[in-house]
């Protein structure tokens, strides 16, 4: 649900264009493919979970010499600003190896877009400000207009390639959730392998085969907590309760007072045996579990700033321990900006948050 009346995105187009290029570059392991984005469902999406953004107010400078506007409709929703930044005759022939206009002067389009910003906080200023690059010198821009009481998000084309002190200081959202096809992508059920399927739908199946699968990944007795962060916490009490009153499932709590879960089929001569779980994982699960509590309880606002006290306050974390936690959130997709109130805790997302213990 949009949250502001207009919104205003300044893109930084060659930064934007030449890490998407590189972010398909690594997914297909081919070089030179080119960025596939679509400027219109960008605009939709932004328009529909932030606020209006008109073309007077979507801005995008390059040297578009390099660039065609129709590609992804940018034209047809932005306003593209072309900028002459190519460097000198007598630089060309020192520095490019061909002739033709393409040896351009570092950050020339970046100052311009610099300005653009100022133009339009002085003349017709926004709610909130979107800039669309991963390059650092931009988190100066960021904390002037933040300083000047505007809310600033960044939409990075590459978050793996983009500037630590903007995924750190800032609101960040991946440009990719904003298509269609990612967004159905992620939504599908996935699971690691055909037999780590539920073998029907039965809840108490499903936790069997989760017990198993986790079991299986990590060789480590598993927390009370994991389940009940997955399937919810009262959900997750009652399906244990059932699991247990049907056989199937064993709780009981290990030297250090963790409460664990098993199946009875781990049982040895008809007995559970308790060993510890490791440390590191009972935290990781307890991470997550507080994931699932701060949303049932209604104790943090769907938003970064908010997630991000929430976990600091919540999680005893210091600012520097919470603003790399909630980035590795939005890195494995665990929340995803227009969902905040909803963590994925799919299990293909669950492994891999646990596996970084």
């Amino acid at each position: 649900m949009a949250k502001y009346e207009r919104v205003a995105l300044f893109i930084d187009y060659e930064n934007f264009y030449n890490s998407l290029q590189k972010r398909y570059a690594a997914e297909q392991q081919r070089s030179g493919s080119a960025p596939k984005i679509d400027f219109i469902q960008l605009v939709n999406y932004i328009s529909d979970h932030y606020g209006p953004l008109d073309k007077r107010d979507f801005l995008a400078v390059a040297n578009f010499s390099h660039y065609d506007t129709q590609k992804g409709g940018l034209n047809k929703v932005a306003t593209p600003i072309h900028v002459e930044s190519f460097e000198s005759r007598q630089v060309r022939n020192e520095k490019q190896p061909s002739p033709g206009k393409k040896y351009v002067i570092k950050d020339y389009a970046d100052m311009r877009l610099a300005f653009e910003i100022g133009q339009h906080v002085a003349g017709r200023p926004a709610d909130l400000y979107i800039l669309a690059s991963g390059n650092k010198a931009f988190a100066a821009v960021g904390q002037a207009l933040r300083k000047a009481g505007y809310p600033v998000l960044f939409l990075l084309p590459n978050p793996d390639l983009s500037a630590l002190n903007i995924k750190e200081d800032f609101e960040w959202m991946d440009c990719m959730y904003t298509q269609t096809s990612q967004r159905k992508a992620e939504a599908e059920p996935q699971s690691a392998s055909p037999e780590k399927q539920s073998s029907g739908s039965d809840p108490i199946d499903e936790l069997c085969n989760l017990i198993s699968t986790l079991r299986q990944e990590f060789s480590t007795p598993l927390p009370i907590t994991l389940v009940k962060a997955i399937f919810g916490s009262e959900a997750g009490h009652q399906l244990i309760q059932a699991g247990q009153s049907q056989g199937r499932i064993d709780v009981w709590d290990d030297s250090s007072g963790i409460t664990c879960i098993s199946r009875r089929e781990e049982r040895m001569f008809g007995r559970v045996v308790p060993m510890n779980t490791r440390p590191g994982f009972v935290a990781r699960a307890g991470l997550l579990y507080q994931l699932t509590r701060l949303v049932e309880t209604g104790q943090v606002q769907p938003s970064r700033a908010q997630w991000r006290r929430a976990l600091k306050e919540h999680g005893q974390l210091n600012v520097k321990e919470a603003k790399q936690l909630l980035n590795t959130l939005f890195e494995q997709g665990i929340l995803r900006d227009g969902q905040l109130d909803h963590p994925d805790l799919r299990l293909e997302k669950v492994i891999k948050f646990l596996q970084s213990e």
